[in-house]
C-alpha cells in the first residue's frame, strides 16, 4: 500500500528552507539547487512541487503571509484593543525565529521593487493590515472612518520604523514595544 504524502508538509519544508537562505543571503541567495540542499530534498523535489526559482520565490512571500494571517486570527474574540496591539506587535523581531521572519520580509519588501508578483502580495497585505487596524481602532475608540484609517497608518508606520531600528540593533525589541503601548496609549 503506497504511502500517504503530505504534500502541503513538503512545500512548507522546502519553503522553510527558502526563508533560511533568504535570512541569510537575500533573495539573490536563492537558486533551486541552494533551496533543496537546505531543505534536504533533491533538487527534482523542488521543481516537481514549484517548477522555477521565479514560483518558489512569490511561494515564499505567500506563505508568509498566509502564516502572519493566522497568527493573527488566534486573537479572534479579544477585545479590539488587543487586537490592534497584536498587529501593530507582531513584526517588531523579539525572538530569534522573529527576527528571521522579518529580516525574510524586508527581503521581500526590497524585491517588490523590481517584481510584480512580489508587490501585489505586499500590497494586499498591507491594505488588508490597515483595514483591521483602522476596524480596531474605530472600535476601541469610537472614531469615524476616515480618523480611524489615518491613525492606523500612523501607528503601522511607527511600527515599521521602530522594526527595522530593532533590526540594525539600535533599539532592543522591548523598547520598541513599549514606544508602541505607550504611544497607542496617549492618543
Amino acid at each position: 500500500m503506497p504511502r500517504a504524502v503530505d504534500h502541503e508538509q513538503r512545500r512548507f519544508e522546502i519553503v522553510a528552507g527558502l526563508w533560511q537562505i533568504v535570512a541569510e543571503q537575500g533573495i539573490e541567495g536563492i537558486s533551486l539547487r541552494s533551496v533543496a540542499a537546505r531543505s534536504e530534498v533533491s533538487m527534482g523535489r523542488v521543481q516537481h512541487y514549484f517548477g522555477t526559482k521565479d514560483a518558489l520565490v512569490v511561494a515564499g512571500i505567500d506563505l508568509l503571509v498566509k502564516r502572519a494571517v493566522i497568527e493573527y486570527e488566534t486573537t479572534a474574540g479579544r477585545p479590539p484593543d488587543e487586537r490592534l496591539l497584536h498587529l501593530l506587535l507582531q513584526q517588531i523581531p523579539a525572538t530569534e525565529a522573529g527576527r528571521m521572519g522579518v529580516t525574510v520580509w524586508y527581503a521581500y519588501v526590497a524585491k517588490a521593487m523590481t517584481h510584480t508578483a512580489v508587490r501585489e502580495i505586499l500590497a494586499e497585505a498591507t491594505r488588508v493590515g490597515v483595514e483591521e487596524c483602522t476596524r480596531h481602532i474605530q472600535e476601541a475608540d469610537g472614531l469615524p472612518k476616515a480618523a480611524a484609517r489615518e491613525r492606523a497608518i500612523e501607528l503601522l508606520a511607527l511600527s515599521d520604523g521602530l522594526t527595522l531600528r530593532v533590526l540594525v540593533g539600535d533599539i532592543t525589541a522591548a523598547e520598541a514595544e513599549a514606544s508602541i503601548r505607550d504611544h497607542r496609549a496617549r492618543l
